[in-house]
């Protein structure tokens, strides 16, 4: 994979070391120019940058879908340079007022379909992953951030034009106030999280309508807001 590099290394077990080979990430910085200026930098993956691009402008708020006009990415040097161009826009934020459900039957098989999409994880434990998925479809990215792996996930649902009003974001990550504001601005109904949540990503949740679950793994998940979304859950 070329997201993968092979290093030697000095392998230690039982106070025994022999040198060993491992699969270690590989990652680049990537500039992102926004209308011309420089605007931010990331260190990711260097895979779906176009698509990563168009995830985090519109789940940081920058613009909607609509008002960007254009993205390219090339290498430059040893870096990564993504250009994109966009009317700018102020986005008002409102309550998330979706009727959709999940049952949790669709709860284990969506993180079901987390864990088989790890595959960058089995190989180093070094990502993170996030999904999209609905009834009709479902997309899947790592990347070393959380942030970039649910950008890109967000991007490429954009690309598919699945419907992020009747979708749910799954993670592995943690949910923080940074982490649940992208499902917040990407009007997303249902945040699913393998790992914990905290409190402002709570307070946030039920603030702006979003459906947050935690710990949804080995059988079982807590239900921090909302849960008039989940079918049966009591």
């Amino acid at each position: 994979m070329a997201e993968l590099a092979t290093v030697e290394i000095q392998r230690v077990s039982n106070q025994h070391g022999k040198v060993d080979s491992d699969a270690v990430i590989f990652e680049a910085k990537v500039l992102l120019m926004l209308n011309g200026k420089s605007y931010k930098s990331f260190y990711c993956l260097p895979t779906y940058l176009e698509e990563m691009v168009r995830g985090y402008l519109i789940s940081e708020g920058v613009c909607s879908l609509c008002d960007i006009k254009g993205i390219k990415a090339r290498p430059h040097g040893e870096r990564f340079v993504v250009e994109a161009v966009i009317n700018s826009r102020n986005i008002k934020l409102d309550e998330i007022k979706s009727a959709i459900k999940i049952s949790i039957a669709d709860i284990w098989a969506a993180a079901e379909k987390l864990n088989e999409s790890s595959i960058l994880f089995r190989e180093t434990g070094g990502t993170h992953v996030a999904g999209i998925l609905n009834r009709r479809d479902s997309v899947f990215a790592e990347d070393i951030s959380r942030h970039c792996a649910i950008d890109k996930s967000l991007g490429l649902a954009f690309q598919k034009d699945m419907s992020i009003a009747r979708s749910v974001l799954i993670v592995s990550c943690r949910q923080t106030a940074s982490t649940i504001s992208k499902a917040i601005y990407s009007r997303i109904p249902i945040v699913v999280s393998t790992s914990a949540v905290t409190g402002l990503a709570i307070k946030s949740a039920r603030q702006y309508g979003i459906t947050l679950i935690g710990f949804a793994r080995e059988h079982r998940f807590n239900i921090y807001s909302h849960k008039e979304r989940v079918i049966g859950s009591g």
